[in-house]
């Protein structure tokens, strides 16, 4: 029986085959080794012969005519889908040859150098991935290598990051500031961040833009609205803005996008009130403006409101004023339609966004600014392919990042195809 694949041919006789199935019920993992073996032989042949092909080639030309064949040396190269193979580099007298198959120094297909990326940005080491290199791959890989295939998928992934925004309408932005925590030589150092995290006509989430900045800084959020504009935000789209308090930011945000309103965090609103209130009625503070942040309707949460302010004014009057000057920012979110209101309450969707990402440098010793970068693209990449599945009034806060199923494991691995490829 003959079988062609391509420049490869492969033939088996009958008996062989009768005689390696008989194997197989006896010594399956031996079977399995020798069937193994006979394939990266053959394919090691066969780069054999296509290398002698491309030195001859080389040798053809008219600037190498005083030049000749001077052997080979032999070395491991690991090959996606097969394996290591073991082939021989041809050697001119002259040392001139150049490989354009296999290029010097050259350890694995370029193909493994994406997985490597990506299995970095998974969350695994570059030192485990080395130990773990010659194992998987047939050859042991140096941690600079795992480190440098980042550079395969680098300016792909922070490409996506600055991607064209007409194509989309979104009608609600999330904005807040986040400071990823990166270990570096042993210390740990903050690099602040500007993320803005939209929901877009189909009622999906999506992350817009992650930039370095300061959230404290007003200036630098005018920068992050205009380079959104600039890649195609259609801003007379934007209805609502969620944030924190700084000041100045609700301004700016109702300049630059006129036809929205501006609405309070409640997460950052009730974590300042409690900073301000008397330790021993933290828990009675917290259950009343909780109260608020639940209620039924907005004349409901008003009402509730008063409740709060008449039972805990006397003696958490600063706590009560830290809520009441922004009551009315902390309850736009009822003018919206009511399988709106859990995600318009507060700025989650981009804590999830600095948790994701904590979950993946974790187990990463060092990580340079570059790293970080497309690390960031990345695992902005990762929550984009679920949440542009899921509309967000069918989300809950626990799948915001977690695989549940086939379904979506499937969705994340076509993801990173999309990446690499």
């Amino acid at each position: 029986m003959k079988l062609e694949m391509g420049i490869i041919k492969v033939e088996i006789s009958m008996p062989e085959a009768a005689k390696a199935l008989d194997e197989f019920r006896r010594e399956p993992k031996r079977t399995f080794e020798l069937i193994s073996h006979e394939i990266t032989s053959a394919v090691s042949n066969l780069f054999d012969q296509i290398l002698q092909i491309e030195m001859s080639i080389f040798l053809g030309q008219p600037d190498q005519k005083n030049n000749k064949r001077n052997g080979y040396y032999e070395r491991d190269f690991a090959l996606k889908g097969v394996g290591c193979i073991r082939i021989k580099m041809p050697i001119d007298r002259k040392r001139n040859f150049k490989s354009v198959v296999i290029k010097s120094h050259e350890q694995i297909d370029p193909r493994l150098k994406e997985d490597l990326a990506v299995l970095h940005l998974a969350g695994i080491s570059t030192r485990l991935m080395a130990m773990l290199s010659k194992r998987i791959l047939g050859v042991a890989v140096s941690a600079d290598t795992v480190s440098k295939s980042l550079g395969v998928i680098e300016e792909r992934a922070t490409q996506w990051l600055t991607r064209p925004l007409g194509e989309n309408k979104y009608w609600a932005l999330f904005i807040d500031g986040t400071n990823f925590r990166i270990q570096r030589r042993g210390s740990t150092e903050k690099e602040p961040s500007l993320v803005v995290v939209g929901i877009d006509a189909r009622n999906c989430m999506s992350i817009l833009a992650v930039e370095p900045g300061t959230k404290d800084n007003v200036e630098a959020w005018r920068s992050v609205f205009n380079e959104l504009s600039k890649r195609g935000l259609d801003v007379s789209s934007v209805r609502i803005g969620i944030m924190d308090g700084l000041p100045g930011l609700e301004k700016l945000f109702l300049e630059m996008f006129p036809k929205s309103v501006t609405a309070r965090c409640w997460v950052h609103a009730l974590r300042n009130a409690l900073a301000k209130t008397p330790k021993r009625l933290t828990d009675s503070f917290k259950l009343l403006a909780q109260g608020v942040m639940y209620a039924s309707s907005e004349n409901q949460a008003r009402v509730a409101f008063e409740k709060l302010k008449t039972t805990m004014n006397q003696d958490a009057q600063r706590a009560v004023h830290c809520l009441e000057k922004d009551l009315d920012s902390l309850l736009v979110h009822y003018r919206f339609d009511k399988k709106f209101w859990r995600t318009l309450r507060t700025t989650n969707p981009i804590e999830r966004v600095n948790k994701e990402l904590k979950r993946r440098v974790k187990s990463m010793e060092t990580i340079g600014e570059r790293t970080l970068e497309t690390l960031i693209a990345f695992t902005a990449m990762r929550l984009e392919f679920y949440w542009q599945r899921t509309a967000v009034e069918n989300m809950t806060l626990d799948n915001l990042t977690h695989v549940k199923n086939k379904q979506q494991l499937n969705q994340i691995e076509s993801a990173l195809d999309s990446l690499v490829h």
